[in-house]
């Protein structure tokens, strides 16, 4: 995202992409794994958004959209500007937007995007708060090092970094969405979901690129990705529906989310205030409401 050329330190992951999965815990992990009854959260569903590839969780509520990612990052660059200029520099806000990939953790589930991308998930563009600026002129080396002196006393200006997937991370969200992923793969439904889809390519003469992945081989061309896409989607829906995943996965959130309300709730409130927060930084720096 191009908000500007030195905020390439502040986490720009979240806008760049959508929602990044979850890595998968390493096998060691399985033992550790808490008992948890997916019946508990039954009726959870995944939102799948086949126009776009974005995929809502039950858990989803508690990290950053793209759209309120892309927001408090702005925020904060403006507030880094605001420290540059009070160094005696002159900085002209860049804007620009971001971009997001579709969620691709089991693979391709839409017929629609697999017909249009193949193997490739969708990038979906995420729009920006500023107007996207020409190429920025050389600095100063003296203007660099304030730059990088702002970005670093500023941080992240009190406004969190919720977002899913950050490495370190050992908030409460992260240990259920990491939680729910590993349940994900060690539930007998999922199992039987992924065993009836390898039969299934295997027997199209697919093959799978690489033990417990979701890609299959192709021969690089965009036809035969096309090809080999609708295939593996047809596998998945004969295997029990391309979403079946994602709904195990939202169930496993949604069960676990059930014991820690109050905290997520907190979490919530303070998603909000950071989001409200950053959008009034943005109007005190010049941003139209109609861009927020």
């Amino acid at each position: 995202m191009k908000i500007a050329a030195f905020l390439a330190g502040i986490a720009m992951a979240g806008a760049a992409c959508s929602a990044p999965p979850v890595s998968s815990p390493i096998e060691s992990m399985a033992t550790s794994l808490p008992a948890i009854d997916r019946s508990a959260g039954a009726g959870a569903k995944a939102s799948l958004n086949e126009a776009s590839g974005e995929v809502l969780l039950p858990m989803s509520a508690y990290w950053y959209s793209d759209r309120e990612n892309v927001i408090v990052n702005s925020a904060v660059a403006f507030l880094i500007y605001d420290c540059v200029e009070d160094a005696g520099f002159t900085v002209a806000p860049w804007g620009g937007g971001g971009k997001a990939l579709q969620d691709y953790r089991f693979g391709q589930w839409s017929r629609p995007l697999a017909a249009r991308n193949g193997a490739m998930p969708e990038i979906r563009e995420v729009p920006g708060v500023l107007d996207e600026q020409p190429e920025r002129p050389p600095l100063s080396a003296r203007h660099q090092a304030e730059e990088v002196k702002c970005t670093n006393s500023v941080g992240r200006a009190g406004l969190p970094e919720l977002l899913e997937g950050l490495a370190g991370d050992t908030s409460l969200p992260h240990q259920i969405t990491s939680n729910a992923v590993a349940l994900t793969e060690h539930d007998s439904d999922y199992v039987a979901f992924r065993k009836s889809w390898e039969d299934c390519v295997a027997g199209k003469g697919l093959k799978v690129a690489e033990e417990g992945s979701w890609n299959l081989s192709s021969s690089g061309s965009k036809e035969d990705e096309i090809r080999v896409a609708l295939l593996d989607f047809d596998c998945k829906e004969a295997s029990g529906g391309a979403r079946k995943p994602y709904d195990i996965l939202a169930e496993y959130q949604a069960a676990q989310m059930k014991d820690h309300q109050a905290e997520l709730n907190a979490l919530a409130d303070e998603k909000t205030a950071a989001v409200e927060r950053a959008k009034q930084i943005l109007r005190d720096h010049g941003v139209a409401d109609a861009r927020l």
